[in-house]
């Protein structure tokens, strides 16, 4: 490993570290995927990395990774951590409780389906006070490692689960655009009316 990479990540991993120092030594990252997305699934990942085995080479979030470094990534994460979980929200859901309130249900329920429960919670987005068992950190999936992690683990499978999609409804493009409003996504939706897997009460979907 290259000495700039080594000192990224030495950096990535900065509140983890502080977190064993105080003596929590479960520590789980949670983040989202889709939550802008007109159609398909909110996904959610909890993971909780080894603590032995957090220089994890080129993991940073997700946003920042081509597809094919994500599912590299992706696999090196689920063979190196203790645990990982996923939850995905259907469109009626988030159509019924709005997105934020998806967002934390999907959150809370990632972090519950862990095999290990862990004695503390990094993420980027709680909107409510959710205990003392979380710890927001903004803009997490840059900072943190965990956060990074869960990330890379919530796109890879939303990701996989759109492609799906795009073979039952292939007129919107979903294997390009993984449901989110593109111009074609939003000419399509003129044109041929939303599916079941769109989000009805986003704008653009019904006008």
């Amino acid at each position: 490993m290259e000495l700039k990479e080594s000192k990224r990540l030495l950096e990535l991993r900065r509140y983890e570290d502080e977190l064993y120092i105080e003596g929590y030594e479960k520590i789980a990252g949670v983040d989202e995927s889709g939550r802008g997305s007109l159609a398909g699934p909110l996904v959610a990942a909890a993971v909780i990395l080894n603590k032995n085995k957090l220089m994890i080479e080129e993991i940073d979030d997700s946003k920042k990774l081509t597809a094919c470094k994500r599912e590299i990534i992706f696999k090196k994460i689920v063979k190196s951590c203790i645990c990982w979980s996923v939850v995905k929200i259907s469109p009626e859901k988030i159509d019924s409780f709005s997105v934020t309130r998806a967002n934390e249900i999907a959150f809370k329920e990632a972090v519950n389906r862990l095999k290990i429960k862990p004695d503390i919670v990094l993420a980027d987005f709680i909107n409510t006070n959710p205990g003392d068992e979380y710890l927001r950190l903004i803009k997490g999936d840059s900072i943190s490692v965990s956060i990074a992690a869960a990330s890379i683990i919530a796109k890879v499978i939303r990701d996989r689960l759109m492609l799906k999609l795009a073979r039952k409804y292939p007129k919107y493009g979903f294997e390009h655009n993984k449901g989110y409003g593109t111009k074609k996504h939003l000419i399509s939706l003129q044109k041929y009316g939303p599916t079941e897997v769109h989000r009805l009460s986003y704008r653009g979907v019904l006008n």
